[in-house]
C-alpha cells in the first residue's frame, strides 16, 4: 500500500492527541483518530491498526496504579448486552448502510454530551438508574463493531452511574480493553490483521501513542473530578460531531 506524504506528517501527531485524551479520560483515542484519518487512509486499515495499539495502551492502563479502582459490578452488568451489540454490529455492518448508522450514532453521542453541558456545565448530574447500561451498552457494543467507536457511547452511562473520576476512568478503560479483545479476534478471523502493513505501521506510531497516554495520565492526576468530567463531555460533543460530520460528507448509497 502506498501512503501519501501527509501520512507521515499527520498521523503521528493524531495519533499522540488522541491517547492523551485516552490517557485523560480512559476513552476518545479511536473515535478522535478515525475521522482525521480517514481523510488519507481507508477505514478498514486505520481501524485494525488502531485495535493493536488499543491493545498496547490497554495494558499500559492496566499497569498504572491510578487506574485499578473499577467498579466491576457495573462492568459485570454492561458485558453480556455490550458483547451482544458487538454481535449484533457485525451483521448490521452487512446489511445496513453505514452512512446513516454512522450518522444516527454520531448525533446521539454528541446531542446528548451538548445538552448535558449546557444544563449542568458538564457536571456529574443525578444519577441515573442502572437499567439505562442495557440499551446504551448494547449501543455502545454496535459502534465498537461497526466503527470501534463505542467508547463514548459507554462514557454517557459511566458518567452518570460513577462519580469518583478515577473509579470512571478506570471502568471505562476495563470496558475499552474487553471491546480491544473481541475486536483483535474478529479482525484475526476475517483476516483484516493479516497485513504487514498494519503491523510496521502501528510499530512505527507505538512511540506516539505510548508518549500520549503518559502525557494524559500526568493530566488526569493534575485535574479536579468536575474538569475531568467536563473533558469526558467535550470529547463527546468533539467525537459525536466528528461522527456526523464523516457522514455527511460520505456519499450515499
Amino acid at each position: 500500500m502506498e501512503f501519501s506524504p501527509w501520512v507521515y506528517l499527520i498521523a503521528p501527531l493524531v495519533v499522540f492527541a488522541g491517547y492523551v485524551a485516552f490517557g485523560i479520560s480512559g476513552f476518545g483515542a479511536t473515535i478522535l483518530i478515525v475521522p482525521v484519518l480517514a481523510q488519507l487512509l481507508p477505514i478498514k486499515f486505520i481501524v485494525p491498526m488502531l485495535v493493536l495499539l488499543d491493545l498496547v495502551a490497554s495494558i499500559l492502563m492496566r499497569a498504572n496504579k491510578a487506574t485499578q479502582a473499577r467498579d466491576l459490578g457495573e462492568i459485570r452488568w454492561m458485558l453480556p448486552f455490550m458483547l451482544t451489540g458487538m454481535l449484533l454490529g457485525a451483521y448490521l455492518l452487512k446489511i445496513a448502510s453505514e452512512r446513516w448508522l454512522m450518522l444516527a450514532l454520531g448525533v446521539f453521542v454528541a446531542g446528548y454530551a451538548l445538552i448535558t453541558l449546557l444544563r449542568s456545565g458538564g457536571g456529574a448530574g443525578p444519577t441515573i438508574a442502572r437499567g439505562w447500561g442495557a440499551p446504551i451498552a448494547l449501543l455502545g457494543g454496535i459502534g465498537s463493531a461497526l466503527f470501534g467507536t463505542g467508547g463514548p457511547v459507554y462514557a454517557i452511562y459511566v458518567s452518570r452511574r460513577l462519580h469518583d473520576a478515577g473509579v470512571m476512568r478506570a471502568t471505562m478503560s476495563t470496558l475499552i480493553s474487553i471491546s480491544v479483545v473481541v475486536r483483535i479476534v474478529a479482525f484475526a478471523l476475517t483476516g483484516l490483521l493479516l497485513k504487514i502493513e498494519l503491523g510496521l505501521a502501528a510499530l512505527a506510531l507505538l512511540g506516539f501513542m505510548a508518549g500520549g497516554l503518559l502525557l494524559g495520565l500526568r493530566l488526569h492526576s493534575r485535574m479536579k473530578p468536575q474538569d475531568v468530567r467536563h473533558v469526558v463531555h467535550v470529547l463527546l460533543v468533539v467525537s459525536g460531531s466528528s461522527l456526523a460530520l464523516r457522514a455527511l460528507m460520505m456519499t450515499a448509497p
